[in-house]
């Protein structure tokens, strides 16, 4: 029941930020500082509609099974918790170096595609050290060369915001809750 519940959240969430992102939530394109062509207003205006149209169809959903705002924010301090919990996870098991832990706190997750060898797990705790250390472009490269893409707007370390977590700050097809966590 929670991971069906969280899958929904997810995708409209998902879809509701990256079309609000793109369409200024609403925003009037004429008063943009850059030039649109006719096809990107209209895209933008397209993806406006759906936004608005997913979030009626969510809302509904939602409602019609009996999830209202109180308990709303019941469901997401529980997946945040959860979302923490793998999160620390992950992380101690960078620093102290164990690749075992680190496969079963990243287990089910989206980064478990993309960091799959131990060798893949070094690359990581090395972009992991550039973080803590400051050095975001060594850390970027790394990361990219892992294929870990930064999400919309989130940078890539602290707490947070550290490597993986979605709605962390993290990186892409990091740890993030598809798996119902």
């Amino acid at each position: 029941m929670f991971r069906t519940i969280f899958v929904a959240l997810a995708a409209f969430a998902i879809t509701a930020t990256a079309a609000s992102a793109f369409t200024g939530g609403g925003m009037d394109l004429s008063k943009l500082t850059i030039n649109l062509s006719d096809t990107e207003k209209s895209a933008l205006e397209q993806a406006q509609t759906i936004r608005e149209e997913a979030h009626d169809k969510a809302e509904k959903v939602l409602k019609d099974a009996g999830i209202d705002d109180a308990r709303m924010r019941e469901i997401h301090q529980a997946m945040h918790g959860a979302r923490n919990e793998k999160h620390e996870a992950m992380e101690t098991a960078l620093e102290k170096n164990d690749y075992a832990a680190f496969v079963a706190a990243i287990k089910d997750s989206p980064m478990a595609e993309t960091i799959d060898t131990e060798a893949e797990f070094q690359k990581l705790r090395e972009a992991h050290e550039l973080m803590e250390s400051g050095d975001r472009d060594g850390a970027k490269e790394i990361m990219d060369e892992l294929g870990l893409k930064p999400r919309e707007g989130m940078g890539m370390g602290g707490r947070g915001g550290g490597m993986g977590g979605r709605g962390h700050g993290g990186m892409g097809r990091g740890m993030g809750d598809q798996d119902g966590n």
